[in-house]
């Protein structure tokens, strides 16, 4: 659903040490869309057409830059942080 690169450009990320741990962050942030919404996000529609997520797209980019620059124990989230994932999330559920 979302790139490495994708995810590099967002974060203003230039080097490659931490790409082990974005990659994880990235498939750890995927699942949780999935569960939280309950929804699957095939890559292509019934016609075969690519499907892109905006939405969802950013949604990830914030999540998963968000754990790599916040890379402290839960329990600390900015409210600014909170309200907007919260925003977003319920707008990815009723979607």
């Amino acid at each position: 659903m979302i790139t490495l690169e994708e995810i590099k450009a967002y974060a203003r990320i230039d080097t490659d040490e931490d790409d082990m741990l974005l990659r994880s962050c990235i498939t750890a942030a995927v699942e949780y869309l999935k569960h939280a919404t309950g929804k699957d996000y095939p890559e292509t529609d019934g016609e075969e057409n690519r499907i892109e997520y905006a939405l969802e797209k950013i949604y990830l980019q914030l999540l998963v830059a968000y754990w790599y620059e916040k890379r402290t124990p839960a329990g600390g989230v900015g409210e600014d942080f909170s309200y907007m994932t919260k925003s977003l999330m319920l707008q990815l559920q009723n979607k």
